[in-house]
């Protein structure tokens, strides 16, 4: 292992140790270490199709906005099935369900990152560039007529979006640098699915 390996590989534990006992916010290190840890999420990222989950489809397609959640059960996946379980008991309006599931659906091509101390510069291709406070303060877009508020967290060294839709659900984005793949692991907090939406990245 030569001497840049093994520096990543001390900062990545102390991320490990600081970030159990510390909370949501801010990196879970500083100086050197927090610098070795922005640069092992920053750069350009391609997505690896074969080795991520098969895009889930959108089967509220077609669906009009005022029908209740409950209605459309009929012809669902398996995976969709599982998400609507939350939107059940909540009785929460197409609408606000579809805003969510958009969210939960994006396959960007490509993904820019550029993490530091402040901010985290977060570029979806295709997409819109979202510069989100390391601070874990939120951001608010507008997507039509919804908003999505998008903060960041530390869960030790693995990097944490939340989207939450306003009024919608909480689409949690977790991300892990293992060498030159990153992958993110996508869920809909609350629902108590299974096993995650699974895209990979590999280091442009």
């Amino acid at each position: 292992m030569n001497r840049a390996q093994t520096s990543l590989a001390t900062s990545l534990g102390v991320a490990i140790i600081l970030g159990c006992a510390g909370g949501g916010g801010g990196p879970p290190v500083s100086g050197e270490a927090a610098a070795s840890l922005f640069a092992t999420y920053s750069g350009r990222w391609e997505l690896d199709v074969s080795s991520s989950t098969p895009q889930i489809p959108n089967q509220l397609e077609g669906v009009e906005d005022e029908v209740p959640v409950a209605d459309i059960a009929r012809n669902e996946t398996r995976e969709m099935r599982r998400y609507r379980r939350m939107y059940e008991s909540r009785q929460m309006s197409v609408a606000h369900m579809r805003t969510t599931i958009e969210v939960l659906r994006r396959r960007p091509e490509t993904l820019v990152l550029t993490v530091n101390e402040a901010e985290l510069v977060y570029t979806p291709i295709p997409g819109e560039t979202l510069t989100v406070p390391m601070d874990g303060s939120d951001l608010e877009i507008r997507e039509g007529e919804h908003r999505v508020r998008t903060s960041i967290e530390w869960d030790g060294p693995l990097l944490v979006l939340e989207h939450q839709v306003v009024s919608g659900g909480t689409v949690r984005e977790t991300l892990e640098v293992v060498g030159d793949r990153m992958i993110m692991r996508r869920t809909v907090s609350g629902t108590g699915a299974g096993e995650p939406l699974v895209l990979a990245y590999d280091r442009n």
